[in-house]
């Protein structure tokens, strides 16, 4: 059975944030950015316990092409994209953004 993915609108907005910081330094670079954080997703919703378990139920995902964490949970059914923030963030504010 597949999950489905779903992405929070927190989730949402750090992609937007991400693609509009890379578009800003290079045209079409914010493009490769959102390419790299479907490519984590695909890698996500077939094995959800591929990625270290970083907080009680939520699992954290490195890209490969850009520094940026994507944190996520999942049940039998679902993926939750909770948040993709850039790796370089303090972990405190990962930790109080994650409400772990």
């Amino acid at each position: 059975m597949s999950r489905k993915l779903i992405v929070t609108k927190e989730a949402e907005a750090d992609i937007l944030d991400g693609y509009l910081s890379y578009e800003e330094k290079q045209e079409g670079l914010g493009w490769r950015f959102m390419d790299e954080i479907e490519l984590a997703c695909d890698r996500i919703l077939p094995n959800p316990f591929l990625y270290q378990e970083v907080e009680t139920d939520i699992r954290r995902a490195v890209t490969h092409t850009f520094p940026y964490l994507v944190f996520y949970t999942f049940d039998e059914q679902t993926v939750q994209i909770l948040a993709v923030i850039h790796g370089s963030q303090d972990p405190a504010y990962i930790i109080e953004r994650l409400g772990a």
